[in-house]
């Protein structure tokens, strides 16, 4: 009996210490970190009956988020349509290696969009953090009209990555590790 009471004290104090645990304090601005990137190349139907040589660039980052604002619904741009005019949460800009330096490149349009869901189900302010993937792709029939700076094949690109949260504040902006596309 002894025993027991023993262990039942045991247990009521860790779960009491574990009770105590703070949640982080962040800032209120994104911060994001370069996670990983890959490529996964496949063949597709070109819609014209023959085939199409497909690079698919998944982008990993991790947030940090103070206050968890991040994240948009339909709702959202539908109640604020002033704040919310070409709003864009997920930012990225391309990167070309040309003669060993990383050039810009300007897409059209450009690559991101919406992270259109909301990172937090109860909605409640506090800090989140967690994983987002980005994907994009190169489709080899259409890769010269993406930029005329490119070559035929294995041109080497970065991304440069930023976010936005509801509040407009910008995060901090992450670069990718290279990645060679339409290799042979």
């Amino acid at each position: 009996m002894k025993w027991g009471i023993r262990f039942l004290g045991i247990i009521s104090c860790i779960l009491g210490l574990l009770s105590c645990v703070k949640e982080p304090e962040w800032s209120t601005v994104p911060s994001i970190s370069f996670s990983r990137i890959q490529k996964i190349t496949k063949i597709s139907n070109d819609g014209f009956g023959g085939k199409a040589k497909i690079d698919s660039v998944v982008m990993s980052i991790r947030f940090k988020d103070g206050d968890g604002d991040l994240g948009i619904t339909q709702a959202d741009l539908i109640a604020d349509p002033a704040k919310f005019k070409d709003f864009r949460n997920f930012e990225v800009n391309v990167l070309l290696q040309k003669n060993g330096k990383f050039i810009p490149i300007n897409f059209s349009p450009s690559l991101g969009g919406l992270m259109n869901f909301k990172f937090k189900a109860d909605q409640k302010p506090g800090p989140i953090e967690g994983t987002v993937d980005y994907s994009t792709q190169f489709v080899y029939a259409f890769y010269k009209g993406y930029s005329p700076l490119f070559t035929e094949k294995n041109d080497t690109l970065k991304f440069q990555i930023f976010i936005r949260d509801n509040a407009l504040q910008a995060s901090n902006v992450v670069e990718t590790d290279p990645i060679v596309i339409f290799q042979d």
